[in-house]
């Protein structure tokens, strides 16, 4: 199948334009386009482009579709409509084409209508740029971001519950002849938590000055 390989996708948006404030002609063909001021030999793929959406029939005569674009309430949504039936095969493969990556645009372009890669790469051009002058009746899905896991947080233990050091002897009086001090101490300090150990470790030291 053929589509629009239009090399300035720009002039897309002018020809719509000038199509809508424009009387609708008895024919329309490449000398009516230069009426309109496109006059360039690239501009008569503007024809086939007509011709694909269903603004001109076979016989290059004006369609019912023109003359109902002249209402401009009503032309974005037309032309919207226009662009689904022109592209069915696309939005057949690829419903969500609208905003489909163009790597997937170019492979189902190249493999449908057998283009080069640089009319493939014209292909999707103008087929965005006949997309974002439309309206379309089902407007595409907005992908949902996964809410990020939040880090679990670390309960901190308050000073008044931390851990007594626990000892079996805290001071054995001294005697004369050999003074001994000994010490049992069993403390678990969670090492993820750097503010509770350099805490505990100050109750330690103080009670060793005691």
């Amino acid at each position: 199948m053929e589509y629009p390989v239009i090399h300035n996708p720009g002039s897309i948006e002018l020809l719509l334009d000038k199509l809508h404030g424009t009387k609708s002609p008895r024919v329309v063909d490449y000398d009516f386009l230069t009426t309109l001021g496109f006059k360039r030999e690239v501009d008569e793929s503007l024809l086939m482009l007509l011709g694909f959406l269903g603004f001109i029939d076979d016989n290059n005569q004006p369609t019912i579709l023109w003359e109902k674009s002249h209402d401009p309430d009503k032309a974005k949504v037309l032309l919207g409509k226009a662009v689904k039936a022109a592209y069915s095969s696309l939005f057949k493969a690829h419903p969500e084409a609208i905003t489909e990556e163009n790597s997937v645009l170019m492979e189902f372009f190249r493999s449908s209508s057998g283009a080069s890669d640089p009319d493939a790469a014209y292909m999707i051009l103008s087929f965005k740029v006949l997309c974002d002058l439309s309206e379309f009746d089902e407007k595409p899905p907005i992908a949902q971001k996964k809410p990020e896991k939040k880090p679990k947080a670390i309960k901190k233990t308050p000073a008044a519950e931390l851990p007594e050091a626990k000892s079996v002897t805290d001071k054995v009086a001294s005697t004369d002849s050999s003074p001994v001090i000994r010490l049992s101490i069993n403390i678990d300090i969670d090492e993820s938590d750097p503010e509770l150990r350099e805490l505990t470790l100050k109750l330690i030291r103080k009670q060793l000055e005691l």
